[in-house]
């Protein structure tokens, strides 16, 4: 089964770098026809969370200090670029993350990723570590990547070829 999640999250690293190739820097933080979660904050929170999840399976995080503040679950998404991380940061830090998971994954004890998830609240939905880790790699990703394609579609960018 790794095999087949590993493949996935390789396909949606592709998925990323294509939904953002043509995005110039200066559009990464617009938010049009009021969409929100702009493609910086969606790859940056992206990170953010997939290094949270990545210390239960000790995985070192490898991420700018500051992010945790700017791309926090239920954080608000600013139209102000100030401060935030360039597309090519975002980029290389997903690539540099998904590279660390699939080294790490095949090594991680079945009895770490059997382990009850520690957050209690987020256990109600994620029983166990592995189940977090999953979810965060398959459907946490894909379901923000599909946030940056209905974004280029706002931004009159169309479809990603």
């Amino acid at each position: 089964m790794l095999t087949h999640i590993l493949h996935a999250y390789d396909l949606q690293l592709k998925t990323a770098k294509r939904l953002l190739a043509d995005i110039p820097d200066d559009q990464m933080c617009t938010q049009p026809n009021g969409l929100v979660n702009h493609p910086t904050w969606s790859l940056g929170h992206l990170v953010v969370s997939a290094n949270g999840v990545g210390k239960m399976i000790g995985i070192e995080p490898g991420m700018p200090e500051n992010w945790g503040e700017l791309f926090k679950t239920g954080g608000t998404p600013s139209d102000d670029p100030t401060g935030m991380p360039s597309k090519a940061e975002l980029l290389s830090e997903l690539e540099q993350l998904h590279e660390r998971y699939k080294a790490a994954l095949p090594n991680v004890n079945q009895s770490v990723l059997d382990a009850e998830t520690p957050n209690e609240q987020t256990r109600a939905y994620f029983p166990t570590v592995g189940s977090m880790v999953v979810f965060i790699m398959t459907s946490h990703e894909m379901d923000h990547l599909g946030q940056v394609a209905a974004w280029r579609r706002a931004a009159g960018l169309g479809s990603a070829s």
